[in-house]
């Protein structure tokens, strides 16, 4: 039987003066597994704002966004008898005249760190990560 999966994967951002910084989590119950974006389901009659608002609220404890992006079409694969659509999205946390709200890990998240984009993107192990996160960047500035 064949079954799809929806997930998203949500870059959280916020400005820090004139600089951006970017939120990486790292997910437990795994310490190697590499630093990312916030990652999680979307449940079966979700809209993918609700699922993004959800995942970032449990996995970071911020509540509210100050803007949503759609980083990219949704990227598909297929892992034998699944199928998996992830679905890219940055999160403003916060405001340029204003700073974000702070965080606080759920459960599922045994680390975090605020990072500038050149320390982001050397942390990011994933090649779409990393490609959204150049989309982000760009989008940013405009």
């Amino acid at each position: 039987m064949f079954t799809i999966e929806h997930r998203v994967r949500v870059f959280v951002f916020r400005f820090d003066g004139p600089a951006v910084r970017y939120l990486l989590v790292r997910h437990r119950p795994r310490a190697e597994w590499p630093m990312g974006p916030v990652v999680g389901a979307v449940a079966l009659g979700d809209h993918l704002e609700d699922a993004i608002l959800r995942e970032v609220r449990e996995e970071t404890g911020i509540r509210q966004a100050h803007e949503l992006i759609e980083l990219s079409e949704p990227i598909k694969d297929l892992y034998g008898d699944t199928g998996l659509v992830e679905w890219p999205f940055a999160f403003q946390a916060g405001t340029p005249e204003g700073p974000g709200p702070e965080v606080r890990p759920g459960p599922r998240i045994s680390d975090f760190a605020w990072l500038d984009f050149e320390a982001a993107f050397q942390r990011v192990e994933a090649r779409r990560d990393r490609d959204a996160l150049v989309r982000l960047r760009l989008r940013i500035a405009g």
